[in-house]
């Protein structure tokens, strides 16, 4: 197998292309990151519901599984807390500047 040596020119203009598209604005809206987090706690919560349903239905051998779905869903309603509560924060903070 055969190795063949990396160019700088073309190491350069790899990176040149790289920082383009970063500048580009690909970065994804704060709007979007709600939105992401709020479908997270609604699909893990309706998770962890189903599983707590088969459960008291005789329908699940592993309970173990209902434990871990219950902690993924309390870990992503906590995550959305906080998130809410700093955007609340950063809200506030802006209001209190005076212009």
């Amino acid at each position: 197998m055969a190795v063949n040596p990396v160019r700088i020119n073309e190491l350069s203009s790899a990176l040149q292309k790289q920082s383009a598209q970063s500048a580009k604005g690909v970065a994804i809206p704060f709007k979007d990151y709600f939105e992401e987090a709020i479908k997270n706690v609604k699909e893990t919560e309706a998770q962890a519901r189903l599983d707590a349903i088969n459960a008291v239905a005789g329908n699940m051998d592993d309970l173990h599984t209902l434990a871990i779905h219950v902690a993924k869903a309390e870990l992503a309603l906590s995550l959305f807390v906080g998130l809410r509560n700093k955007a609340l924060e950063a809200y506030n903070e802006i209001m209190r500047i005076t212009l």
